[in-house]
Formats: structure tokens, sequence, C-alpha cells
């Protein structure tokens, strides 16, 4: 995948090893090599969640429409989209998620003993490792509280069926809360850049986790937690690292194709010569399942000068041209068959502008909207667009940041958690902001169901597939789902 051997073995030799089904044995980690198989899958499990990190970050939103060609990941999507949510539904399963903690409970349990056996593995190759797990861990624990609130916190590796594991949930805001302290720790041997075999695709840097990313997913799980100053202060640190940057306006499409650009902070790498390839040419072109949404169409058509709007993000017929363009034509495709290697992209530059104009803005006074505002309207700037003039209002402040991260995060699996992160807000205004924003994409004949079950916050979380309360006795299914069955 994407991964090159901080040795000297070559990419494709290093990316061809898989760990063996028995790597919690003693058995097993006996070498450097071994425990780098494992944390390399970690990313490849990552990757295998591709499709599930866009529609559970899409679907519930406001960017997409579903064209109801009858995929089974879109229909299971359309019924995310109109809250008809059984335990039964594909998009409720979390076993990619806890797959790849699991390797990353492997590695952080693990490696510390290869120390000891392998003498070229010395233990600030093993941190750096570790470092690496503990971002994987964390992110994908991010996901699942974000989707399902509460959850199981696993921390052992499990290797079969045969290994306990039978945990209740924990509260979410407290697992957040020991990723944020694992987070802060692992900074201190996280690496700043990885060796590469191509200068001009910076595979490793931008599909490892270097201290930037880990930077980054630490303000954005304190943005979620309501930690402003402390997400504003990781902001800090990737916008003034000197290792990434805001691409010059007319460049933006380079953050898709070719990918991994000077603005990227993490993404999950795609390699066609690796026969690492993904199915968005078949989403988006071919089958065309999901196109723009008309209320995030008319955002970018507010501002007819949006270098990422007609031809960059999407094109006349609604198709999402920034995964099947090669360049902001709207009309010169990538090849279906050769470039259906596209990354999915996690963290960029500019969400961390916009995650510290948000911090701003939630912290309230008028000089720190105005802060935010400023961020804002840098990325509006880069995008070819005028700025906008700032609200004493915070409502109305939050409001433009949401409809900025939309024009610039359209269908890249961020604008329902971007909703849901404001609505589950105390203060006044924030959850009828989250439900008015969901509501843009419904029908009017069920405007009214929507706005009555979006007013009840459980039904913001998905239920516990039904699957896993048959294998755990001791999960109880969301609350919102009690009464539809299991």
């Amino acid at each position: 995948m994407l991964i090159l051997s901080l040795s000297c073995t070559s990419c494709k030799d290093y990316l061809s090893i898989l760990p063996e089904n028995n790597q919690s044995s003693a058995q097993y980690w006996q070498n450097k090599e071994e425990v780098e198989a494992v944390l390399g899958a970690g990313y490849v499990k990552l990757r295998s969640s591709q499709e599930y990190l866009f529609l559970w970050g899409e679907a519930r939103g406001n960017g997409i429409y579903l064209t109801g060609n009858g995929s089974e990941g879109e229909l299971a999507a359309q019924k995310l989209q109109n809250m008809d949510i059984l335990p039964t539904n594909a998009l409720a399963k979390w076993d990619q998620l806890y797959t790849a903690i699991n390797m990353a409970n492997s590695v952080i349990k693990y490696g510390p003993s290869v120390v000891d056996k392998d003498k070229s593995f010395n233990i600030n190759v093993m941190n750096s490792d570790l470092s690496e797990a503990y971002f994987q861990r964390s992110l994908a624990y991010f996901y699942l509280v974000r989707l399902w609130k509460d959850v199981p916190f696993v921390k052992e590796p499990y290797v079969n069926d045969a290994a306990p594991y039978a945990l209740p949930k924990t509260d979410g805001n407290e697992i957040l809360k020991s990723c944020l302290t694992d987070l802060t720790a692992a900074l201190e041997s996280a690496k700043e850049i990885f060796p590469e075999s191509s200068l001009t695709n910076p595979m490793n840097t931008k599909g490892r986790a270097t201290k930037w990313a880990i930077y980054s997913l630490i303000a954005d799980i304190n943005l979620w937690l309501g930690n402003y100053d402390e997400s504003v202060a990781a902001c800090d640190h990737v916008i003034n690292s000197g290792r990434v940057g805001l691409i010059s306006g007319s460049l933006w499409f380079t953050n898709f194709f070719p990918g991994n650009s000077n603005e990227s902070i993490f993404e999950l790498q795609f390699s066609k010569p690796l026969s690492q390839t993904n199915s968005f040419i078949s989403w988006f072109d071919t089958n065309n399942y999901y196109n723009i949404s008309p209320y995030t169409q008319s955002l970018f058509e507010s501002s007819e000068l949006d270098l990422r709007g007609l031809n960059a993000s999407y094109i006349p017929t609604g198709k999402i041209w920034k995964y099947i363009g090669i360049n902001p034509d709207g009309s010169t495709k990538r090849n279906s068959t050769l470039q259906n290697d596209q990354n999915w992209i996690i963290y960029r530059l500019a969400d961390i502008y916009l995650m510290e104009a948000e911090a701003y803005i939630m912290k309230g006074t008028e000089s720190e909207m105005n802060t935010g505002l400023g961020f804002i309207n840098a990325v509006r700037n880069r995008a070819g667009i005028s700025p906008v003039t700032g609200s004493s209002d915070q409502i109305n402040m939050m409001t433009l940041l949401l409809e900025e991260r939309q024009r610039e995060f359209f269908a890249e699996g961020k604008n329902w958690f971007d909703l849901l992160r404001v609505g589950r807000r105390s203060g006044t205004g924030f959850k009828d902001l989250f439900i008015n924003q969901v509501l843009q994409v419904a029908s009017a004949n069920n405007i009214g169901m929507l706005r009555a079950k979006l007013g009840d916050s459980n039904s913001w979380y998905l239920p516990i597939h039904a699957d896993e309360l048959s294998a755990n006795p001791d999960l109880v299914q969301n609350p919102y789902y009690n009464n539809l069955g299991n």
C-alpha cells in the first residue's frame, strides 16, 4: 500500500509483505519487518473502508444527491438520507474500523518486545512506529464515536473469534480524551517526513502519520469536544510547520489529480502499479450513483468565479468531477482502467484553516470571530472569490463557516460530521442550524417527518448492527433504535 520501509527494502517488496494471521503470537514478533508489516496493514484496513468513509460523511448531509441507480452501498445510503435506518443496514457495520484498530493494537502491544530481538530495530524506530499506530487507532475511534457516539473501547489485540471480545460501550467523549492523551505523547517520536522513492509523488509523507497528521487529528478531536484553545494551538502547529501550504488557486485541482499535493497532510493511498484501485469512476461517472445536490450547486453558483465550482468540483450534468477528471476543464476524464487509483484525502491544509476559523468563532468575542473570518477569507481568496463580511452574530458566522467548508470539501466525506459537530453544541441556535442545514436536501413531502426525527438527538447516531448485538451480549442498542427491532 503506502508504506516504504525505513530500511532499504524496496517499496514494492515492502508493500507485498502481509502479516500472518497469528501476529499476536510470540513466534511472530521477531524482527522489525514483521512490526512494519502489521503497521502497514493498519493503513490497508483504513483504505479498505474508503467507501464507508465517503458514505458515512456524505449520505446524511446536504452535499450530494443519490441518483437511485441501485448499488448496494447507494441503497443503504438512501436509507440513511431518509432516516429510515434499521440495525440491519450495511452502513451500520463497524467491523472495518475495528479491524484497523486491531492492527494498531497489535503494534502497540507487541512492537516494543522486538527491540531486544532485532538489533536493527532500535527504540527510536520503534517509538516512531508506535506514533503511527496511535494515530491509526485514534482516527478509527474518532470515526466510531462520531457515528455511534458510545462504542466498545478495545485496546487489546485479537486475532480470531476465540479471542475474548465482549465489551460494553464506553462513553465516546472519554474515548476521545484517551485518544488525545495517546496522540499528544506520540508527537515526541513522530516524523516530519518519510523517505520517498519519488520526489514528485511523496506517497509516504502524505500517506503515513507524520507529526502534522497527528496535530491535525488533535485539532479535529478538540474541535469536536469543544476544546477551542487546544484546537487553535494544534492548528497553528500545522500552519506554521513550513511543511505544507495552501497551493495557489490555479493549482487547486492538483489536490485530486495527481494528488499528494503540497497542501496534503494525510491521504489514503491507492496505486494502479501496485494493483490498488478504487470504484470512484464507477460511482461518479459510469454508473453515476452520486451527484452534486441542488443546494451545494447553489452555493457554488452564488459566486461565478469560484474556481472550485463548475468544471472543477462538478460538471453541468451534476457529476462529481474532482474524482473523474484530470484537470478543471470539465471534459478531460481519467482513463477508467489506468487512472482509477485516486487517493482519499483525510486532511489537507485548507481543513486546518477552517478548523481554526471555527474554533475562533466558537470562542465568541467579536475580536475572536473576526480572527476566524480572516481564515475563512484566506480560503476564499485562494478560490478566487471575494471576501465575506463578518457578523457579530455567532450563528450567522457559523453559517458562513459551514457554507465555506461545503464549497471547499464537497464530496470529501466531511459534510455530515461538520453539521453534526455544530448541532451537538449547547447554546441557542446550534441545533436549529444543524437541522435546517440537513433539511436543505429533503423533499417537500419528507420535511415534516425528518424535522421531527432530527429533533431527537439520539437519531443523529447510527444503530448498532444486529450482527454485533448477537455476537456481543454486553452491547446495548442505541436508544433511538430500541423499538425498531434488532
